[in-house]
């Protein structure tokens, strides 16, 4: 999958409704208006920048895309560190890795209830 999808948000309107992308996303972009539609592209910009499975995260968004999310970084880091085989095929590419969980730890253990 090429990431010239992210260039512009008219491409990616285009890309995201096309037969390229799986129904749910379709579904999912469907019912976006403009406003939703800018905010779904700057979270989009920044989940395929830091990620070079960018099929693997199409796959995941098949979950996400049904929650009420409201920052796709974090759930992509919340997916890795709850799927049993996250480092193996981890949606957040190594360098950026130590950045996100930094971010992420305290909010991370407190939707798990771990005491931190």
């Amino acid at each position: 999958m090429n990431k010239r999808f992210i260039e512009n948000l008219n491409s990616f309107k285009e890309f995201m409704l096309s037969d390229d992308v799986p129904h749910y996303v379709i579904r999912y972009c469907n019912q976006l208006n403009e406003v939703k539609w800018i905010w779904f592209y700057a979270q989009m910009i920044e989940a395929v920048m830091i990620t070079d499975e960018l099929e693997y995260l199409f796959y995941v968004l098949k979950w996400i895309l049904k929650t009420d999310f409201h920052d796709l970084t974090y759930e992509m880091y919340f997916y890795d560190m709850t799927n049993p085989e996250c480092r193996s095929q981890s949606l957040i590419k190594d360098e950026y890795w130590t950045v996100y969980s930094e971010h992420y730890h305290a909010q991370f253990m407190e939707a798990m209830s771990i005491p931190h």
